[in-house]
Parts: C-alpha cells; sequence; structure tokens
C-alpha cells in the first residue's frame, strides 16, 4: 500500500489508528502497531491536566520507541492554556499534534470543549 505524508511526516501506509479515550493506552496502540498501524494515536489528553503536571495524565503521555510515529490530540477550552501546553508538548516526540475541535461527548463539550 502506498503511503501517506501528513505536513513533514511520512507514513509507510495510511492506516491509522484513531485517537480513543479508554482504549488507545500504550500496550493497544503497540498492538496496532505489530498489526501494521502506519500512524498511531494517543489518548484525547486533556491541556489543563498537562497543565497541572497530573500524574496519570503524564502516564498517558509515555511514548514506546516501538511506537513511532505517534499523534498527541490535545483538548481544552482556554486558548492561551491550549497553545502553552502545545508548546510544552513540541519538546515529546510526537510526531503530530492534533487540536480536538469535534469531540461531542456530553462530558466533554458541558465544560466548552471538544465541538462546543
Amino acid at each position: 500500500m502506498k503511503g501517506l505524508k501528513i505536513g513533514n511526516v511520512e507514513l509507510e501506509n495510511r492506516y491509522i489508528l484513531g485517537p480513543m479515550a479508554g482504549v488507545t493506552d500504550l500496550p493497544f496502540r503497540l498492538l496496532c502497531r505489530e498489526q501494521g498501524a502506519g500512524l498511531l494515536c494517543m489518548e484525547m489528553v486533556s491541556a489543563k491536566a498537562i497543565m497541572y503536571n497530573n500524574r496519570n495524565t503524564e502516564q498517558l503521555l509515555t511514548i514506546h520507541p516501538d511506537e513511532r510515529p505517534v499523534s498527541l490530540q490535545l483538548f481544552g477550552s482556554d486558548p492561551k492554556i491550549m497553545s502553552e501546553m502545545a508548546k510544552r508538548i513540541e519538546e515529546r516526540p510526537f510526531a503530530i499534534l492534533d487540536v480536538n475541535m469535534g469531540c461531542p461527548v456530553p462530558k466533554v463539550v458541558k465544560n466548552g470543549e471538544g465541538s462546543a
């Protein structure tokens, strides 16, 4: 299968694991890589949780060398916090930063995030 290029990131194929909260944890991503996924997406992560150095969020941000390239999906409602946390994330080895603007889950939308 022909590869795909997203910005400056070249993927070996077009099989992309979508970000799914509560599903796309590290073991699942590694399994998907083993099965041939060209890009792995992590669970969506709250910009505020990164700002507060939340321990659970830090665990979510763990990247295994075998899963690259990997994409992170960031969500939040405050543009300033989103911008600051995106800059902080640049220090990590994510190939792509995806800003979530479409999650319809009521728990996310009620906070003015996602598709709100």
